[in-house]
């Protein structure tokens, strides 16, 4: 197995993971209950490129097609989905089903006008750092637990070096950067879903005792 199929493979653990946490959906509060799979949708696209991955690096290139769909798609909808999941919990604000897939249609429109200009790298990188920025301040702000803050900044942090530090092309210190985006990526995603994991059992915890 290549190390480009070894490194998708920890990526799709990881993000699988993370969707069996989102899936847990009786664990959380109504109100927070449409934005968890908002973040579980975007976790499974990360899952779904880093299983295609795991196949066409280190089985057969018959899986080229699929996968490269599925990784353009995790690339530019997961963020997104997964940020405003974020700012919708912290917030304690609700999306309707109609809102999430208007979001959803502006994501494609906006990638494909950036595309048309050769601007999806810039769109990328800049839609990344929005959402980063905007999370760290709402969660610096939030009266929430010390565990589930933390584990959140730390994925953050993971996020940040790997998307916006590391890259995706070249080497660095004789090891592929592609390979080491990946496993900042695997790792930010095992921490954001644990931490988001926490944060929604401990908030529906909170909706109970209130309600009681």
């Amino acid at each position: 197995m290549s190390s480009l199929a070894l490194s998708d493979a920890v990526l799709a653990l990881a993000s699988a993971f993370a969707v069996f946490l989102m899936s847990q959906q009786k664990s959380f509060a109504v109100v927070h209950r449409t934005a968890s799979k908002g973040a579980l949708l975007g976790f499974l696209l990360m899952a779904g490129a880093g299983v295609t991955g795991t196949l066409n690096f280190g089985f057969s290139e018959a899986w080229f097609e699929v996968y490269r769909f599925l990784n353009n798609a995790a690339t530019f909808m997961a963020p997104p989905l997964i940020g405003t999941a974020m700012i919708l919990v912290l917030t304690g604000n609700q999306w309707s089903k109609p809102a999430w897939g208007r979001l959803v249609i502006a994501i494609c429109l906006a990638f494909e006008v950036c595309r048309w200009y050769g601007l999806g790298d810039l769109y990328r990188d800049l839609q990344i750092a929005g959402f980063l920025a905007i999370i760290m301040l709402l969660l610096l702000k939030a009266q929430i637990e010390p565990g589930p803050k933390a584990m959140v900044i730390a994925a953050f942090v993971s996020y940040f070096v790997g998307a916006l530090v590391i890259g995706n092309e070249g080497t660095l210190a004789g090891y592929l950067r592609l390979n080491l985006f990946r496993y900042l990526i695997a790792l930010g995603n095992l921490l954001l879903g644990s931490g988001l994991f926490m944060l929604l059992k401990s908030q529906n915890k909170y909706t109970e005792q209130t309600s009681a």
